[in-house]
């Protein structure tokens, strides 16, 4: 039971580390590039997610919704169901398939703006910026975020690229709230 909850809480650790890198970036990518970031309020999006790591390589697809300050709610659709919600500090991670609910928090709100202050253009065209010794990189295309590269704690490299990116749809907040379903384990971490 330990060796599983050290898992989860490695995955909820990855998907801040996503959330922070993806927010960070995008805002500070479109502010340089473009010179409106900070109009910049939702995001919506596909991704497809691999994750390579010495022995394997996962490969995740499904939605993005994210709106500022920090509110995410991934989608993953393949390869089996699984939703993350981000609200504040407050991680919640459904597993249909498991019938289970983890339920954890970050340390301390991401601090945007520290990040926002690091992101720099760099000679290989991508934007990059440093959080919590982490280092993002992102690709613009057209304008728009194209893919997200890091490599994360535990040296597997993760790439997102995003397809049918729309910035500034209106997203109604309860889109980021979740309701616990019957008969579900509840994991609190």
């Amino acid at each position: 039971m330990q060796g599983f909850k050290n898992d989860k809480r490695r995955e909820v650790k990855s998907f801040l580390q996503i959330f922070v890198g993806f927010f960070a970036l995008h805002f500070v990518s479109f502010g340089v590039a473009l010179g409106f970031g900070e109009d910049i309020r939702t995001l919506k999006a596909d991704f497809i997610q691999k994750t390579l790591s010495q022995e394997n390589t996962l490969i995740y697809s499904g939605t993005l919704l994210a709106k500022a300050p920090a509110k995410a709610k991934w989608i993953y659709e393949k390869p089996t169901p699984k939703e993350i919600y981000i609200n504040g500090k407050k991680t919640t991670i459904y597993e249909p398939f498991l019938e289970q609910v983890s339920i954890g928090s970050a340390k301390s709100k991401i601090d945007f703006l520290q990040i926002l202050r690091q992101a720099k253009l760099q000679k290989d065209g991508k934007y990059h910026s440093v959080y919590e010794d982490i280092d993002y990189a992102l690709t613009l295309q057209g304008g728009k975020p194209q893919k997200l590269e890091f490599s994360d704690e535990f040296d597997n490299a993760v790439e997102i690229v995003f397809e049918r990116v729309r910035i500034n749809e209106a997203i109604d907040d309860r889109e980021f709230d979740f309701a616990i379903p019957p008969n579900v384990d509840i994991i609190r971490q």
